[in-house]
């Protein structure tokens, strides 16, 4: 299988790459977890892969005004499978297979660094910020 068209979707809703410095799209997939893997008296090392290899996702988002971060941001909450830990479905386009897969992830605190403020116009201009996807 090949790309689709598309890097990510939300909850199933392709995730609109208008608010992404594209170049800043980074994919880091099957990051591989070992179990008390251990060295010999030699150093040569024993591994224990455990079977489960978690993505990460992350991306460098567009200036923005205060209403298009809110649709930014709604587009993500709305697909919230809980609230509290910020977990959302993800399926997303892997370069290390060629295809696509599908996990749950979280989301990170973020941080929302403001550019500016226009008190008259009601407005917050946003630089941007890292928004990034971790696998459970």
């Amino acid at each position: 299988m090949a790309l689709k068209g598309y890097l990510l979707k939300v909850g199933g809703e392709i995730f609109p790459l208008r608010f992404v410095f594209k170049e800043s799209y980074r994919i880091t997939p099957n990051r591989r977890q070992d179990l008390d893997s251990t060295r010999n008296a030699n150093g040569k090392m024993t591994r224990n892969v455990l079977d489960h290899m978690p993505s990460t996702i992350s991306f460098q988002t567009k200036p923005m005004y205060n209403d298009e971060l809110e649709k930014m941001m709604s587009f993500i909450r709305d697909k919230y499978e809980n609230d509290k830990e910020r977990k959302v479905e993800l399926e997303f386009y892997c370069p290390d297979t060629n295809s696509y897969k599908t996990g749950d992830f979280y989301i990170p605190d973020i941080e929302y660094p403001i550019i500016k403020v226009e008190l008259e116009q009601n407005r917050i201009l946003y630089n941007g910020f890292t928004l990034e996807f971790i696998e459970y």
